[in-house]
């Protein structure tokens, strides 16, 4: 099957010159980029973007999109608490579930996003919360939030480390290159404060043998840091290395309570770091010191968290404030540039992911995973500050059409593969209903 997206402007790395752009696709890869236009058949489906901004998909490298009944709910509470309340009170059933999950869909799909990594935090219910995921047309890296110890005062776990890592196999084996191979799976220990030993160093082998990588949490909070000195005598970077978790196919989220040496293993064992800012402010998480890693060449990828603690599946709303917090917390003001950031929530979300299935950049052999922005308007404007304009002034609320693999979730705004006013109005009419949800 072959399709043209047509009379657009893009950006030209490395410089990120703004010029025409035209894309043709074939078998949901991109087959030509030109400046000129091209020709086709009159069978080819054309996409005629009409002079709007065209760029890469977004990759939103770590989500839970079943949190998104939990926003506006546990507001003002720092960490510890938050995370209190998420386990004793946040209990969904499978319909909440199911309907929780495609309303963030919908609002990723609608700010932009086609590639998430979702560490589902939907148990017992993580193959509903799956698949919504792969209902919605995105394209998906999958896991489970799963650990085999006794968290501060949360519940003890059900699970012993043998029992979450079948979990995690079983994961494996249904959903691995589902949907035409649109669903890939990681494995995933929660983090360490959930986590034993046993668990971890499980969870590194069982990675290699099935030739996928590793997405955890890693250093968010400053009393689950001393946790692990309480327990390992280490910090929990250098346990990981001791566990053997550390590597290029190591995916760690957060990465704020670190020290010196911890952020040196990250850079020696070609880590990549997901930082989460709205997340890590709204609940006080501490400053995240991506600038030190950014130094260190680390790759550093962005995600939105879930909408329990961040209240956005908005990219350019995050990337716009990891640039900002770079700057700020380095005082550097050419800490973390347009273009730098622009990167991290495209190329160096492959990275983090570990695809071997190539999106984030608009090449030949990429797959056609392409986000429609509006262009011109009175905050994204003139081809000569474009880039900055998106990261520093764009939203989600410019994107008015979406790709994955070159078919459109969403054209002039209106999703192909959702039903956005079903799903709102069970969404609300469940909402309404689940006083159990709240503290």
């Amino acid at each position: 099957m072959k399709a043209l997206i047509k009379n657009g402007i893009g950006f030209y790395p490395p410089a990120y010159e703004v010029k025409s752009i035209h894309i043709l696709i074939e078998d949901g890869i991109i087959t030509k980029l030109s400046e000129d236009e091209i020709k086709v058949a009159a069978d080819v489906k054309v996409f005629n973007v009409g002079g709007n901004l065209v760029i890469p998909g977004l990759l939103d490298c770590h989500t839970h999109l079943s949190q998104s009944f939990g926003r506006g709910i546990y507001d003002n509470l720092h960490l510890t608490q938050w995370l209190n309340k998420m386990i004793y009170h946040f209990n969904l059933t499978e319909n909440e579930v199911y309907l929780a999950t495609q309303l963030g869909c919908i609002e990723a799909i609608k700010s932009g996003t086609t590639t998430i990594a979702e560490m589902t935090t939907a148990e017992p219910y993580d193959e509903i919360c799956i698949q919504a995921i792969a209902d919605s047309g995105l394209r998906a890296d999958v896991c489970s939030a799963l650990g085999d110890f006794q968290e501060g005062e949360n519940p003890p776990p059900e699970l012993n480390a043998d029992q979450v890592l079948e979990e995690m196999r079983n994961t494996y084996n249904k959903w691995q290159g589902a949907c035409d191979g649109r669903i890939t799976v990681r494995v995933s220990p929660v983090g360490l404060p959930a986590c034993t030993e046993e668990l971890m160093r499980g969870s590194r082998d069982l990675a290699n043998e099935l030739g996928v990588g590793i997405h955890t949490h890693c250093s968010e909070g400053e009393a689950e840091t001393a946790n692990a000195y309480e327990r390992f005598g280490c910090s929990e970077v250098e346990a990981l290395e001791r566990f053997g978790v550390l590597g290029s196919d190591c995916q760690l989220v957060h990465c704020i309570w670190l020290t010196e040496h911890d952020k040196q293993l990250i850079a020696d064992y070609d880590c990549s770091v997901v930082t989460c800012p709205s997340t890590n402010t709204k609940v006080t998480d501490g400053m995240p010191p991506m600038p030190d890693l950014f130094k260190l060449d680390v790759n550093i990828a962005i995600g939105c968290d879930g909408e329990a603690s961040s209240g956005t599946y908005d990219m350019l709303q995050e990337a716009r404030m990891v640039s900002l917090l770079g700057k700020v917390s380095s005082m550097d003001a050419v800490m973390f540039t347009a273009e730098q950031t622009f990167e991290m929530i495209t190329k160096n979300g492959l990275q983090s992911i570990g695809f071997d299935t190539r999106v984030g950049e608009l090449k030949p052999g990429y797959k056609a995973d392409i986000t429609v922005m509006e262009y011109p308007s009175p905050h994204l404007i003139d081809e000569r500050r474009l880039m900055s304009n998106l990261i520093y002034s764009a939203t989600g609320g410019d994107v008015l059409s979406v790709f994955v693999e070159g078919e459109p979730l969403m054209w002039k705004r209106e999703l192909t593969k959702i039903d956005e006013k079903v799903v709102v109005a069970k969404t609300l009419e469940a909402m309404r209903k689940a006083t159990h949800l709240m503290p």
